[in-house]
């Protein structure tokens, strides 16, 4: 399954330019708010829309992802805006971190893993946050056609409440809901709507 969409997405990085975009997801914009400086982990982080923006603040950034291809888009999109950026190929499912860092962030990558690897990774993701750090999560919930077509996978696909509770003994900044047109099609190949969530989460100093 791991092999299937690593191979998805070097399909769609080779065939599209810009698969999602170049803006950030805007909850990733406010993250200064929250963090104002320090080292960045992003998780599945592609192209690096998000990787891309946060360097450009004056972060630390270094991106993990499986697939090679979105990866070299974004080492060469970095050289040649003169930004730096660590990249990775890895699968955050298995791979254990070394280092600590001030900021994760998820951007639709979770729902691509079982619920129990969400919460192991997750869980020693928090631990590897540095006091005061904080963790941003964009993720679909269990409402909406790609949820139902997924309903039987065993992937995460949380209610609000269910990330909250992974982050009780944080402070819940940002938690909002909201539907939102995914990338992926149903048979009669239209996009499908799904609700999603946008979270923020800090670690006690």
């Amino acid at each position: 399954m791991r092999d299937k969409i690593r191979q998805q997405y070097d399909s769609l990085y080779l065939t599209q330019e810009s698969v999602y975009g170049t803006a950030p997801e805007k909850i990733v914009e406010k993250v200064h708010h929250y963090v104002s400086s320090g080292s960045v982990f992003d998780v599945g982080g592609g192209e690096g829309r998000n990787a891309l923006y946060l360097a450009a603040q004056g972060y630390e950034v270094t991106v993990q992802d499986m697939s090679e291809v979105g990866l070299a888009k974004l080492d060469s999109l970095a050289d040649k805006v003169g930004l730096s950026v660590q990249t990775v190929v890895a699968d955050t499912a298995v791979e254990r971190l070394t280092a600590t860092y001030a900021v994760f962030v998820y951007s639709f990558i979770l729902h691509h893993l079982p619920t129990v690897d969400v919460e192991r990774v997750l869980t020693e993701h928090k631990a590897a946050t540095e006091p005061g750090g904080c963790h941003v999560v964009a993720t679909f919930l269990a409402r909406g056609g790609l949820y139902e077509r997924n309903t039987i996978s065993g992937r995460f696909y949380p209610a609000p409440e269910a990330l909250c509770s992974l982050y009780s003994d944080w402070n819940v900044e940002i938690c909002e809901v909201t539907e939102i047109v995914s990338q992926a099609r149903n048979k009669q190949g239209e996009r499908m709507s799904n609700d999603a969530v946008y979270f923020l989460a800090k670690k006690p100093k």
